[in-house]
Order: C-alpha cells, then structure tokens, then sequence
C-alpha cells in the first residue's frame, strides 16, 4: 500500500489556493494589511521600535495609502483596468505621508518581509501592487513550511490540523501581509511538538528534541502577547521526560524568557491608545474590586456575539465585509468530523492528558477575552472591544485533540481530500466574485444585490430628515450594476398615520423623469430599509441618475424620519435638501437584477 503524504496534500493545497488569493485580493483589502506595511517600510529603512521612524512627520510613501482598497468609501469591484493603473504606481520619495503604524509585534514577524521591501522597493523601484504581492507570498510560503512540519511531526491527528490549517480564514490570513500566518503556523507546530513529546514512550528527550522545543517556547514570546497562554499545555509532557537529564531546567529557562519577552517588548514599543476612557491599570485593577463587571462582559459578549466569532473563525473577508457562501460554514465542520474518524494511527493520549489540554483550551479562551477587557476596553463599560474569532485560531487545536481517536471503520481519506479541495476552490472563487464582479458578493452568497457596499455602517451615528411639508430631497448617484430594480432609503423612524404620501422621482441629471411613484406610509417600515421599486427595471450601467421625494401633496409625511450620513459616505453622488447642496449623504442603496446571466452581457 503506498504510504499517505498528508503534509505534501495540505501543503499543495495552501501554496495553490494561497497563490489565487495574493492575486486576486486587492491591495490593503485584507485585516491590517496597511498597517503591517507602514512598521515593514520602517523596519525596511533601518528601524526596530514601531513609529521610531514613522513618528516623525511624512515619512510614509502616499502610495501605499493610494493603491489600498481601505481608502474607498464605498467597497467597489476592482476591474482590470483599475490594476493597471496600479500597476504604474511606485514609491516616490517626495510624496510622503503622515502615518503610525499599530503593528507593534515583535520585529521576527517582519524581518524577512523587511529585507524583501527594501531590495525591491528603494532599490529596484518595483511597483507598489507588485510589492504587495511579494510580501503576500513570503508569508505564505512561511506558513506553508510550518504546516508542512507541522504535519510531518505529528504522531496521529495529521488529518485534523490539516484541515484545521486550510479553514478559509487560515488561508485568507496566510496570503496576506499579515502576521497572522507566523502566529497561526508558529502555534500549530508549539502545539504538534508538544503532542509528539507528550506520546513519547522513550524514557528520556534528545538533544534535538529539546533543543527545538525550547527554539518554539522562545517563538511564542514573539508572537501577539497572548500566545505564551499556550505555555501550559507543556504539562502534558510526561514527568519521566522532564526529570531525565534534567530536561525541564533548560524548557524552565525557555520559558521564563518567552513570557518575558513580550513584556519587556510593550515597554520599548507601547500601545497607540486611541479609544477614550482606556486605563489598562485600572481595569486590570477592578478585576480583582470589581470582578462581576468583567465577568457581565464575558456573557454579553458570549452570549450576543458567538454566532459572529463562529464565522469569523471559518473565514470572512476585507475587514469581515464579504462572508464565505452560506454552505462552507456547515461544510467545514463537517470536514473536520470527517477527519476525527480517519485517523489510521493509534491514539496514545492518556485520559489525564486529555484533559490537561481541553483545560489548557479553555484557559486560552478565557485570556483572550481577559487581554482584551484590560489592554482594549474602555473602563466602565459591560463589553469587551477588539475581539475577532481569527484570534482563536492558535489554540483551536486544544478542543478538537482530546477527542482523536482511532475508529475501527475509517473515512477514507480522498473523501476529505476532496471535500477540503472544494472548499478551499469555493473560497477563493467567492472571493474572487465579491472583490471583482458589481454584485458578486451576492451571485456568491445567494443573496439580493443592494449597493453601494458601505465601508463606515453604523446605524446608531445616522442623522434624521423629517418629512415635513417644507422637505425635498434630491440625491444623485452613478449606478455601477446594469439592471436597476429599486431604491432603497433608511427608515430611522415612523409614526405616521395610514394616508399620508411622498412624491418618488427617478430622473436624468437634467431633470428629464424615467420612473414616478408615490411612497406612502402605511406601506413603509418602523425602522429599517424601504423599497421604492423601478418596475420596469431600467438599463442604467455607469448613468448619472437622481430622485427626488418631494410632498407634492402640500402635506408630505411629517411623521416619517430618513436616515442622513453624518459624513459623506457616497463617493458617486451628492445631496440636496431643500435646494441646497449638503456635506453628507442620504442613507440610500439601490438594488440590481444583476446575476451569473448578465455577467457577460
């Protein structure tokens, strides 16, 4: 029978897929990409310490800022022609910009990526994108060797950390300018060393073997300060080994300066605070006075926020703007039962060892949500800020390792294979469409496509417009989709009675009408999206177009309130309100009938 090779399938699998999603991302799309560019510019040019060099005014090449996706308002579909332009971008040593970068991690996260901006960039003047690129593919190339050794080191559960490695946010995170694929390969292989040591059944540790578990006890210390959580798990290490030689001395050693290095790191590179009524001593302070506020944190958060983290944890995308299509969600969990009952190897885990690790889990659970109401939270507040579930990525491992166990009938193993190669091709095309194609997000996730995709959502910032017999509102937009169904506007509130209308007009820039109805109140939400249908839908690719609702009838709809922008938040249109030209814009979307049939008219 020939011999499986689990680590060269997965790591295939991340290089393949890894490669689409550095092309096909667009520049600054992906968590804090902008951020991990301007500490690599620095350290780059010779600086270390996190805004030592960037501190000081216009140090940042502008270009940077320009090309990155993060600067759009709105979230549009980057054509072809868009990246060439791009592709014509350099760095200019005369237009720089002021910028603090929040990456503060250790700078082994960025040393390669470092050397790799400064040859390519100052000296050979390649093109911002292609840099981008570059940088991309330097992380995944790291994150796939660590899988791959990861893999290779394992004793049994081979098939689950592959899977667990090529979960969409994993790969998202590994193919991008991040240092989530250090923090996620780096953990996985803490976590697969400390297992092999655990199944050891030799009576001692060999110089190699303790040697590379001190190396990955040191790496912990220089990732994100919450990784030294997985310290603990080095209890599971059978005490026979830890005496022989008197191996737990050096691993003490390790230790001790890995949970020091991120300490004495905060020091020399702290904090940019940019939330008021932030107080790390004094929250850390009311965990011991006041401990039932952190703890009514801890539920509000668990209680309101799992079904987020959930998906979070699968993957979502651009700042969790674009989710993955409905079925992966289901799909991956799934895989990973899949995986649990395909283990060939037996499973030598004690039950007191199993234990250990699920405790260690949960300990690792409870401390990212402690690191954040500390470091991240206001005071006073019951919610704990700054939480994504791509932060518990690292210790995922813990709560699916205690339930490995060899089963006497086997899933075969091209049946995962095949189940994780769809996924992951899924994933990049969902991407692909949401990036890419004017409704592909929704062709993607079965959905109705409504635009724009507005970056800055927050409903409860919405300013209102009464309208009251006096109000006209006229907004005008540059419609991106080809077939317009319908304009949608934001209902902030509604107390009016059943009769009472506004007049609707669709029109050309130069007052010429296309559609005409008429919004009445009775037909209209408490709060929340109203639909003003363009029946027939109207052929309006790239058109300037505009509406106006205007109480025609003398009376209008007084208790009706319209939700306004309290900024502009559409680049493609402008609004007046009673003849005159504002700063801001309605809260409006139109909806298209665009779909997989039109993508190629």
């Amino acid at each position: 029978m020939r011999k499986q090779r689990p680590e060269l399938f997965f790591s295939i699998l991340i290089l393949i897929i890894g490669m689409i999603l550095v092309l096909i991302t667009p520049a600054g799309a992906n968590f804090d990409e902008d951020t991990y560019v301007a500490r690599i510019w620095e350290m780059a040019l010779g600086h270390a310490i996190p805004n030592s060099y960037l501190g000081t005014p216009e140090k940042l090449p502008s270009g940077f800022y320009t090309i990155s996706y993060r600067r759009h308002i709105n979230l549009p579909a980057i054509d072809i022609e868009t990246l060439r332009q791009q592709l014509k971008l350099k760095i200019d040593d005369y237009d720089l910009m002021t910028y603090q970068t929040r990456a503060k991690y250790f700078p082994t996260l960025f040393m390669v990526q470092a050397v790799i901006m400064r040859f390519f960039g100052p000296h050979l003047r390649f093109p911002i994108l292609v840099l981008y690129y570059l940088l991309r593919l330097s992380y995944l190339l790291m994150y796939c060797l660590l899988i791959y050794i990861t893999i290779r080191v394992l004793p049994f559960g081979k098939w689950v950390f592959g899977t667990l490695a090529v979960m969409p946010m994993c790969l998202i995170q590994a193919a991008a300018v991040s240092a989530d694929s250090l923090i996620f390969g780096i953990s996985f292989l803490f976590i697969a060393w400390v297992i092999r040591m655990a199944a050891n059944e030799k009576e001692s540790l060999s110089k190699k073997e303790l040697a590379v578990l001190c190396l990955l006890i040191l790496a912990l210390g220089t990732l994100k300060p919450n990784a030294v959580f997985l310290l603990p798990l080095l209890v599971i290490i059978p005490f026979r080994l830890l005496k022989k030689n008197k191996a737990w001395i050096p691993i003490l050693i390790a230790s001790l300066a890995s949970l020091s290095i991120p300490v004495i790191w905060s020091y020399l590179a702290p904090e940019l605070l940019e939330n008021p009524g932030i107080e790390p001593a004094r929250q850390l302070a009311n965990l011991f006075t006041k401990p039932q506020i952190f703890l009514q944190s801890l539920w509000t958060m668990l209680s309101g926020s799992l079904p987020i983290y959930y998906k979070q944890v699968i993957g979502v995308a651009g700042y969790g703007y674009w989710n993955m299509p409905g079925f992966i969600y289901w799909l991956m969990p799934s895989a990973l039962v899949l995986a649990l009952f395909s283990e060939s190897s037996k499973v030598t885990l004690k039950a007191r060892q199993r234990a250990l690790i699920a405790l260690v889990g949960l300990f690792n659970l409870l401390m990212v949500f402690l690191v954040f109401y500390v470091v991240i939270t206001p005071v006073g507040v019951t919610r704990i800020d700054g939480l994504q579930g791509r932060y518990f990525e690292p210790f995922i491992p813990l709560f699916i390792i205690p339930f490995l166990f060899t089963p006497k009938l086997q899933v075969n193993k091209l049946i995962i294979g095949t189940v994780l190669s769809l996924s992951s091709i899924v994933c990049a095309a969902s991407l692909f469409l949401s990036y890419h194609v004017v409704c592909g997000y929704a062709m993607a996730t079965n959905q109705p496509c409504s635009l724009p995709y507005y970056k800055n959502w927050d409903p409860s910032t919405f300013m209102g417009i009464t309208l009251d017999k006096n109000t006209s509102i006229k907004q005008s937009e540059v419609i991106t989709c080809k077939q317009l169904t319908g304009i949608q506007v934001w209902v902030g509130k509604n107390n009016a009675p059943a009769g009472q209308k506004e007049f609707f007009a669709l029109e050309t820039l130069e007052g010429n009408t296309l559609r005409s109805s008429w919004i009445e109140s009775e037909t209209l939400p408490q709060n929340g999206w109203a639909t003003i249908p363009i029946d027939p839908p109207l052929s309006a690719l790239n058109y300037e177009l505009q509406f106006e609702i205007l109480p025609d009838d003398g009376i209008g709809i007084p208790g009706l309130e319209l939700g306004r922008f309290p900024t502009s938040e559409f680049n493609r249109g402008a609004l007046w309100l009673n003849g005159k030209e504002t700063e801001n814009d309605l809260v409006f979307r139109y909806s298209c009938a665009d779909d997989f049939s039109t993508l190629f008219k």
